[in-house]
């Protein structure tokens, strides 16, 4: 073999072994679900199409549905347990998890056992204010302020001579939570049925409180 033959095949052999072994695939959402079954403490809700919503006495969240569970830990360092409610804001099969803790909520997206945390344009992860604390908001609600039902934020506040209630609507693009179009609606007082429903977590006929689940 010439030199030059001997010293193509050794950059060759080089090269080969400089490519980095190809990574293997994401996994389908299918492939996220754990076949563990929800804690047996924990306080659980059925959410349709037989499917489970739970929280556990460790801040553990989960939802199960026949493929499997997927789970998320939720913080809470806040006096009040968690209170998680699992609704189709948009109505179009893409499911919200909104867990509070009375002073502020995280928002999640469910697909299939996939449980993603949605986050705000700075990367930052996406919690609405439930008591103002950070002249936010109140609470969360689903409204029609144009263009379909979305999730909205919600802003009750007292002024000279009543009420004002803010909607902002919440537009995703990926997990990416962004603020939409908002309105702002009047309010005689704080015995308002617009007040009220805007100092909870809601969408459509659905409450935390009555459709939703609490840590035990």
């Amino acid at each position: 073999m010439s030199h030059n033959a001997r010293a193509r095949l050794l950059l060759g052999a080089v090269l080969v072994l400089s490519v980095a072994p190809a990574l293997p695939a994401a996994p389908a959402a299918a492939d996220v679900c754990s076949q563990t079954r929800p804690p047996l403490d924990a306080a659980s809700t059925e959410v349709g199409r037989g499917d489970m919503l739970w929280i556990s006495h460790t801040g553990s969240v989960g939802v199960t549905i026949p493929a499997g569970t997927g789970v998320v830990q939720v913080p809470n360092a806040g006096p009040l347990p968690l209170q998680a409610l699992l609704v189709d804001a948009e109505q179009n099969g893409q499911r919200q998890l909104i867990v509070s803790n009375g002073r502020g909520a995280n928002l999640y997206l469910v697909s299939g056992c996939n449980i993603t945390p949605a986050i705000d344009q700075q990367g930052q992860p996406f919690v609405f204010d439930m008591e103002n604390l950070r002249g936010a908001g109140t609470g969360v609600g689903c409204f029609d302020l144009g263009d379909g039902r979305h999730l909205v934020g919600l802003q009750a506040q007292p002024g000279p001579t009543g009420w004002t209630v803010r909607r902002t609507q919440i537009d995703f693009d990926g997990t990416t939570a962004k603020l939409g179009r908002s309105d702002t609606v009047a309010a005689s007082s704080a015995q308002d049925p617009a007040v009220i429903q805007a100092q909870t977590v809601s969408c459509g006929d659905k409450t935390i409180t009555k459709d939703g689940v609490q840590q035990p």
